[in-house]
């Protein structure tokens, strides 16, 4: 397996970058959730520590991610009508926005109600700004749409790919996996 991507497949970094945010994903909303949930107690800020470290993280490989896309070849298009293309590059483009909104709006919200962010208890992330009710208030909603729509994409983009796999048996599922 390539670690670069070609114009067949994804090379092994991408797919690892895909498959782990995506972990990381379907970890991330149901903590969130469950947490939001909870009555304020010390498993509550335990778990929305949690929540906030793997935001962060999340942050970060899809930085990344984007930063290997950006620099590297894309593979090509499966045979595929031009409205399909379109709509797989609306739901990508979808996806890439809302898991960069999601966690930096996240830390605003956190950085708003003056919660700090501890990544994994290893060291404390600066404030994007000072405490503000207005703000932290714009954050959450943000956030809080953010997510509802990140799970429909999801449910589409999924959707889309085992459609590809079962109904047309094309290679877009294979060339993103291992």
């Amino acid at each position: 397996m390539s670690a670069k991507n070609s114009e067949q497949q994804w090379g092994w970094p991408s797919k690892l970058m895909h498959w782990l945010t995506a972990l990381l994903i379907f970890i991330q909303i149901p903590l969130g959730f469950y947490a939001h949930e909870l009555e304020r107690s010390p498993l509550k800020l335990e778990l929305f520590g949690w929540h906030r470290s793997l935001g962060i993280l999340i942050l970060m490989l899809v930085t990344l991610r984007l930063l290997w896309r950006i620099a590297g070849t894309v593979p090509t298009s499966i045979d595929a009508s031009l409205i399909q293309r379109r709509l797989a590059n609306l739901a990508h483009s979808l996806l890439y926005g809302l898991i960069l909104v999601l966690p930096l709006s996240g830390w605003l919200m956190s950085s708003a109600a003056n919660r700090p962010i501890n990544f994994f208890w290893l060291f404390e992330l600066p404030a994007i700004s000072g405490p503000n009710e207005t703000l932290k208030a714009l954050a959450k909603e943000i956030h809080e749409i953010s997510v509802f729509i990140l799970i429909v994409v999801l449910v589409v983009h999924i959707g889309a790919a085992l459609h590809h796999h079962f109904k047309f048996r094309d290679s877009v599922l294979k060339r993103m996996w291992f």
